[in-house]
């Protein structure tokens, strides 16, 4: 059972894709994610000797989205069922997390399937990226500059992760098969795929995968450097390409973007300034109103859509009136500030239980933030931030209990490689939006 849930979720993702490609709705895949939910969800609750816990469960989500919808309400509501699924996709990792916990205790060879799980999952998105790039339907990491490879996989840092993740457990299950052929190809698949993916946090998952496991294996004494050897030379060549990868690549072209365009930000303050010598300099000698009417042509250019929505001077005030191009390009940036200003705008009970996601599209843009974390709080206020937080800190609290009780007994290779993917998980949740409110990446998470 545990293993199709798993190899479940890279097929409705490939999916997705193409009823994206083809211009098909997605209502299917939002239909098959919901059913596999809703089947997980009521499997465990019948096999739980301990109902009352999803109880309580079920009461928490259903105060905090009353809270959330009365929030909302204040405002105004443009789409409540968008919202509703935006929600459930926010509440299925807890959800799937205490499930499987369930399905454990019941029955111990669930983490044999899960473990099958991870290894299905990530056969099949090697053999979807091979196909994809055979005919020449790969979707590119950097849409702009057309670099990167993702297969049939729609959303890069969601993909990112969910490599970056399965990556320490395929290794780890391949080091433990004592076959060392096995080891250095499984390596080789991974550390590839998540070269040519091509974001820094898959970079870092191969220095984190290469120096925790490891670590572990040292710790545990299950040290054998002919397979441990197959992790640093992977490393090592993947660090010496990194010039000719698509991420070394895409960080010079944004580089080289962000200095021409700093040119003419200069060249249009100095106008601006009636050519004065040192106008950097003599800029932070002005006082508020003349820095707005300096920088104004400027934000009108770069930051068009947020002056429009609230007016030149709130965003310039926001940007605490900086005049670098890299600043006002940042795309995270930008969303962040939008919410920010948007928050301005609701009532003060937005902060403690968020607002409506529909909210944070404005002129066919979406400006919902590409931070988990900042995006669950302005989702779903303090209260859901604050709840997610205690959350997951209550399984971190269980692992430094478990440690300082019996660190030889409970510190195994297993958890060694488990516990470094979830590193990695909240590692992609601080830094982009592709774990805690991607369904298909935060399943792996709840594992």
């Amino acid at each position: 059972m545990a293993t199709v849930i798993c190899a479940l979720q890279p097929l409705m993702d490939v999916l997705s894709f193409w009823q994206a490609e083809l211009g098909m709705s997605n209502v299917l895949t939002l239909a098959l994610r919901f059913g596999v939910m809703l089947v997980v969800a009521l499997m465990g609750f019948c096999l739980s000797r301990q109902k009352k816990i999803y109880i309580i469960a079920g009461v928490i989500c259903a105060a905090l989205w009353a809270g959330h919808c009365w929030a909302c309400l204040q405002k105004g509501y443009l789409d409540p069922f968008s919202d509703l699924v935006n929600y459930a996709r926010v509440v299925q990792m807890p959800l799937f997390a205490v499930c499987f916990i369930t399905f454990m205790k019941r029955n111990p060879r669930v983490f044999e399937g899960i473990k099958r799980g991870f290894a299905a999952n990530f056969l099949i998105i090697t053999a979807v990226l091979v196909l994809s790039i055979l005919t020449d339907t790969c979707r590119p990491t950097y849409d702009l500059s057309w670099l990167g490879f993702m297969g049939w996989f729609s959303t890069s840092n969601a993909q990112s992760a969910i490599m970056s993740m399965l990556t320490p457990v395929v290794v780890w299950m391949a080091y433990e098969s004592k076959r060392w052929w096995l080891i250095w190809v499984t390596v080789a698949a991974a550390y590839l795929q998540l070269f040519y993916i091509g974001t820094r946090l898959a970079f870092a998952a191969m220095v984190a995968t290469t120096i925790g496991l490891t670590f572990t294996f040292l710790v545990t004494r299950h040290v054998d450097w002919k397979r441990i050897a197959a992790l640093f030379v992977a490393l090592i060549i993947a660090a010496g390409c990194v010039q000719y990868g698509p991420m070394y690549k895409n960080r010079n072209y944004y580089s080289d973007y962000t200095s021409t365009q700093q040119g003419y930000i200069s060249q249009e303050m100095e106008e601006a300034m009636g050519g004065q010598e040192d106008f950097l300099k003599n800029f932070d000698k002005l006082n508020d109103a003349e820095k707005r009417y300096v920088l104004a042509p400027i934000y009108t250019f770069y930051t068009k859509d947020l002056c429009r929505r609230f007016t030149v001077n709130t965003v310039i005030e926001a940007y605490d009136y900086t005049y670098t191009v890299s600043d006002l390009t940042n795309a995270r940036d930008r969303k962040i500030t939008y919410c920010l200003l948007l928050q301005q705008e609701h009532p003060e009970v937005s902060k403690l239980f968020g607002m409506e996601l529909g909210r944070m599209t404005w002129n066919d843009k979406n400006y919902d933030v590409e931070n988990d974390f900042h995006g669950i709080y302005f989702l779903f206020g303090a209260a859901g931030l604050g709840l997610m937080i205690a959350f997951l800190g209550y399984f971190v609290y269980l692992i430094l209990w478990a440690l300082k009780k019996d660190a030889k007994k409970y510190f195994t290779p297993t958890a060694g490689a488990f516990g470094i993917s979830w590193c990695i998980a909240i590692a992609n949740a601080y830094f982009t939006a592709g774990v805690l409110r991607r369904p298909n990446s935060s399943f792996y998470l709840s594992l």
